[in-house]
């Protein structure tokens, strides 16, 4: 997760003001008078836009050696490139004072000070208007006490210093991000699974996936990533790369109710930093089971494309639900009280692993699938400690240990208990099942 700078003891605020038609609109920037080498530290701006709701621009130039990645900026479009932030609203929000806020990246080798400015741009009837930031305070930058001191650079001569060092050959590959077929799933969603490269000597990474209509958004696996959703579009971003030469991402896009679903057609792009650039490339998608591959399979598919003779394709494991490989880490936690009515569950006297056997009901009726197995575990211990305040039974399906909770006699309900669940420190991921006589059908069959 992102490091903050703890030697940021004073924060400095720059403001500047322009009146328009009476009414004053002003502009401050926070920021930390010291920040550390090879840490993050963040900027604020605060717009007290008075009446403003049109076409607006921020923008600011940052120095050789530090890197811009966005934190929110509401209504706008970010970009960094060229050493450029550029934040664009195309129409203002409504609220009279907007805070967008971002996060800089020094670079490690960096020693000195600088001064930030920037340019707010904005339109008053059809006339275009600037406020302009000419200087802020200084922030020292205090040099990394792990590099080298000869490597050390002034942030002044950083750009000359590194057009000057031997560039070094990046090797070429495939892909840097490769995307698994969405694979669907027999409650009518689809499991989306993403393999990506550690970018070398990159600080930080981000993948935006842009996805279908009528699908909402679940994270599984982030692999320690920030995450965020906002209309069609999903972020990844690490502040912090994984230690893996290669890791995986996955997530669920899950059917919403009563709209239609567009064709599973997913684009998406990764973004890393390299010699102090942002590179920009697509993630790549094929048709083949990843989870069956060996990590030189998967390194080499990276490196040249090629996809194993004997792999399965994606389309040939569908109908198969998310499986979670590992028993999970204990984690104690307060139960929760629930107020949703519930149908009895059916309940065999056969233990597995001190959890009791899910038996066949009758009728139909949902519950809400918290974890699945190749071997079984304590899991009703486990989910009890965890603050599951149902008791979670085990059946075994698809060759699988499968653990579900509750039983509903609605699909709403099952909804409401799952969101609750999910909010629980020590659990994840989970998603409802439907049964009829006691077998699993697809939820879409029966949902209601």
């Amino acid at each position: 997760m992102m490091k903050y700078f703890s030697y940021c003891l004073v924060i400095s605020m720059f403001c500047v003001s322009f009146s328009l038609n009476g009414q004053e609109v002003e502009i401050s920037i926070d920021h930390p008078d010291q920040v550390k080498a090879g840490e993050v530290f963040r900027i604020t701006v605060n717009i007290n836009k008075g009446s403003l709701t049109d076409y607006s621009r921020f923008s600011q130039d940052l120095p050789p050696g530090l890197t811009a990645i966005n934190v929110s900026s509401p209504n706008a479009d970010f970009s960094f490139d060229n050493q450029r932030i550029r934040i664009i609203w195309l129409k203002l929000p409504e609220e009279s004072k907007v805070t967008v806020a971002y996060n800089i990246m020094v670079n490690e080798r960096l020693k000195g000070s600088f001064i930030l400015g920037g340019v707010f741009a904005y339109v008053v009837e059809d006339e275009r208007k600037f406020l302009n930031f000419e200087k802020s305070s200084e922030i020292t930058i205090i040099p990394n006490p792990s590099v080298d001191p000869a490597l050390v650079v002034d942030i002044r001569g950083f750009k000359a210093a590194t057009e000057s060092a031997p560039a070094v050959a990046e090797q070429e590959v495939y892909a840097m991000a490769i995307r698994q077929k969405p694979q669907l799933l027999n409650s009518g969603g689809y499991l989306v699974r993403l393999l990506v490269k550690n970018p070398s000597e990159s600080k930080y990474a981000k993948i935006e996936e842009t996805i279908p209509s009528g699908y909402m958004f679940e994270e599984v696996d982030s692999h320690d990533g920030i995450v965020s959703f906002a209309a069609s579009t999903v972020k990844f971003i690490w502040m912090k790369l994984p230690e893996e030469p290669e890791f995986e991402v996955v997530y669920r896009l899950v059917p919403k109710r009563n709209e239609p679903q567009a064709d599973m057609l997913i684009e998406g792009l990764l973004t890393y930093s390299h010699v102090n650039e942002n590179k920009l490339t697509e993630v790549k998608e094929v048709d083949v089971a990843m989870e069956d591959l060996s990590v030189a399979d998967k390194r080499n598919m990276l490196l040249t494309g090629e996809i194993p003779r004997d792999a399965r394709k994606s389309s040939a494991v569908s109908q198969k639900e998310t499986v979670t490989t590992t028993t999970p880490v204990v984690k104690e936690t307060k139960p929760v009280e629930t107020a949703v009515r519930q149908k009895p569950a059916a309940v065999s006297e056969k233990v597995i692993d001190n959890s009791r056997m899910l038996s066949a009901g009758t009728g139909v009726y949902f519950r809400v699938q918290v974890a699945a197995n190749r071997r079984a575990f304590d899991a009703r211990t486990y989910f009890r400690n965890a603050g599951v305040d149902q008791e979670v039974l085990v059946e075994q399906h698809d060759g699988l240990y499968k653990y579900t909770a509750g039983s509903f006699s609605s699909y709403d309900q099952a909804v409401a208990y799952k969101k609750r669940i999910n909010r629980l420190s020590s659990v994840s991921g989970c998603f409802v099942v439907a049964y009829r006589d006691g077998k699993r059908i697809p939820v879409t069959a029966v949902r209601r």
